[in-house]
């Protein structure tokens, strides 16, 4: 597969010997120099332990990514919300000064067969969604519950909010329709902000380029939204999810999302992006063929998007993901070897390329 890695510089070694003695020197849960940066991301296929939260920390991951699923907080209707899990996770999190960035998305089955659709089409799951929503601003927000309740953690509030995943395209809406999207998404954004005064609204990340067929090219996407008259007040900070085989195409096709928000004077608006991955395996689509050239890759991309922040207005980088699930594990086929780490836990390449940026040697 031809990639834009074969111009990249290889692993210096001395900037590998000074991050492995970094880490030999902190120790996990001790404190890095400069602490995390929210700029560099990571979200997670499978649950973690506190041994990858310390990694985290030291590697300075500033910012860790959540899938929140509807019916992962109320199972049942009329049930209570139940934060258990997303609690575990603030507390590992803010122990270690790392931001949490949640993503709510997924209809439950109690109000409609298809977990794509979004919750607008009545009144029971409009008011199903902004309840849910109410409940983790007034828990998790600038003056939540739960840091009340947690005085011996640091206050790390969530700021940022995001609604539903990969929005123009139908592995994750169904239908696929800007006027759906943004009719969700200025919902969404009145009850988080009348919950929060301070919250921080994010557009869903839009597949850059969805296969033929199958969505809608976000830049196309959101010139649709913009043609919504509620939909330039009713977020704060863009998404995308640049996949693409190289480096190249993969910020060629983030440029036209940041065009269209110039265009529509949102110039000064900001944009993450949420997803950005290479799997070490050769045989997907967004697999470079080995775990070396995976390193090699996720270096050739950050330098790149570094290079072009200011331009993009970029603010964060999440990489997908954390770590390789085993095979035979329910996920796209290009899912299982995107990790940092292989499924046992053991550091791949591709985490000692994404050192040399976080801790800049």
């Amino acid at each position: 597969m031809k990639s834009s890695t074969s111009q990249t510089r290889l692993w210096a070694f001395p900037a590998l010997l000074l991050a492995l003695l970094a880490i030999a020197t902190t120790g996990p849960g001790a404190k890095a120099a400069d602490g995390p940066d929210p700029f560099f991301g990571t979200i997670s296929q499978k649950s973690l332990d506190q041994r990858d939260f310390d990694k985290m920390r030291w590697g300075r991951i500033g910012s860790f990514r959540i899938p929140v699923p509807w019916e992962s907080i109320q199972r049942k209707k009329g049930a209570a919300f139940n934060w258990k899990w997303v609690d575990e996770l603030m507390i590992e999190t803010a122990k270690r000064d790392i931001d949490m960035l949640p993503t709510f998305y997924s209809t439950p089955d109690w109000l409609s067969e298809d977990w794509r659709r979004m919750p607008i089409f009545n009144e029971e799951a409009i008011e199903g969604w902004r309840a849910l929503l109410i409940s983790a601003a007034v828990r998790y927000g600038t003056d939540g519950t739960f840091w009340t309740q947690h005085p011996e953690i640091p206050w790390r509030p969530i700021r940022q909010w995001q609604i539903w995943n990969e929005a123009n395209i139908r592995n994750f809406a169904h239908p696929v329709s800007a006027r759906n999207y943004a009719k969700l998404l200025r919902i969404s954004a009145n009850t988080l902000r009348m919950a929060d005064p301070e919250a921080r609204i994010m557009t869903a990340g839009l597949y850059a380029k969805p296969p033929e067929g199958t969505g809608t090219e976000s830049s196309l996407f959101m010139k649709r939204l913009y043609r919504i008259r509620s939909f330039r007040s009713s977020f704060d900070i863009a998404a995308i999810h640049p996949y693409a085989t190289s480096t190249r195409e993969s910020v060629k096709r983030t440029y036209p999302v940041r065009r269209v928000m110039n265009r529509h004077q949102n110039g000064r608006k900001r944009l993450a992006i949420t997803e950005l991955g290479w799997g070490s395996d050769s045989l997907t689509g967004f697999g470079v063929g080995s775990k070396e050239n995976q390193g090699i890759q996720l270096g050739s991309a950050y330098r790149a998007f570094l290079k072009n922040r200011a331009k993009l207005k970029l603010i964060g980088i999440y990489w997908f993901s954390w770590s390789d699930l085993p095979e035979g594990s329910r996920t796209c086929s290009f899912c299982l070897n995107t990790g940092l780490f292989d499924h046992q836990g053991n550091e791949k390449p591709a985490w000692y390329r994404l050192l040399d940026f976080t801790h800049d040697v």
